[in-house]
């Protein structure tokens, strides 16, 4: 699949921030190739004329439309006809959202009725029927951030390493659950904590191992976005599923050469024996 779809882009300008837009080129990238790229919302606002630059920067096309009444969002309606033209012309096999906003939702539902990937994108502030109604969703505000750390730990290694002669040290990650627990429910959407990501994990292996308890990595990482949707590691700083494992204490995993490629290995996890979360 990867590299092959085509996406068409649609953007909420009115409730998604323009410091987004690399990020979102980026992991739509990984998806497939973006076909449309456009942008909605009424320009004439301050804060939808800050995309601007984007516009020209990224190629975007942008949908100009006025809000006729006062607290009724024309553009959402806007994007949402022009979703359904884009999914008749037969031109493209998936979708990004990039919204927050809930009423999306039955636009996505029916989107993935009619076989199209759906990615959605937004921040946490996202509520779960969106979340959930897409196929995987970004939590864009947490990847900016895991970005953000990434380029000042760069910076900073760099200026240790100018001043000890390459012998700087490492910043040491945090890796302490994403969520604390006991975080007031606000009826938003609640990213799990990284404890509850682990519940869920063991859950799956204990369904899905066969009598010697290990399971492909590869299957957890088929099931998991399922059952937690949103679900990505970087979401608890880890760049892959297998780091977001190992960190667990009750896990183990296992790497066997692959039957197909020695190159390659096949990656097993399990329960520890003894041991639950």
């Amino acid at each position: 699949m990867e590299g092959q779809e085509k996406i068409a882009i649609l953007i909420d300008a009115e409730n998604i921030s323009m410091k987004y837009m690399k990020l979102i080129m980026n992991e739509v990238g990984k998806y497939g190739i973006a076909t449309y790229k456009r942008i909605y919302g009424d320009f004439s606002n301050p804060g939808v004329m800050a995309w601007q630059d984007k516009l020209r920067e990224y190629a975007m096309t942008p949908i100009f439309q006025f809000n006729y009444t006062r607290g009724k969002n024309a553009s959402d309606s806007a994007l949402i006809i022009d979703a359904m033209d884009i999914l008749y012309s037969g031109k493209v096999t998936g979708f990004c959202l990039v919204t927050s906003d809930s009423d999306f939702t039955k636009l996505a539902i029916r989107l993935r009725e009619a076989g199209m990937l759906v990615i959605g994108m937004g921040e946490q502030k996202t509520p779960n029927s969106l979340v959930a109604a897409c196929e995987p969703f970004k939590y864009l505000d947490l990847l900016y951030q895991e970005s953000s750390e990434e380029n000042r730990k760069m910076e900073e290694e760099g200026k240790e390493n100018r001043k000890e002669s390459g012998k700087g040290k490492k910043t040491v990650r945090n890796t302490a659950d994403g969520i604390a627990d006991g975080e007031e429910d606000t009826g938003e959407n609640k990213i799990p904590t990284k404890r509850e990501v682990g519940e869920e994990i063991v859950s799956i292996i204990e369904s899905r191992s066969e009598e010697d308890e290990w399971v492909n990595i590869s299957d957890i990482g088929n099931i998991l976005p399922k059952r937690i949707p949103g679900f990505d590691p970087r979401n608890y700083k880890y760049e892959k599923l297998g780091g977001l494992i190992k960190s667990y204490d009750f896990l183990e995993t296992k790497a066997i050469p692959n039957s197909k490629d020695k190159l390659l290995k096949v990656v097993y996890v399990r329960i520890k024996q003894g041991m639950r979360v």
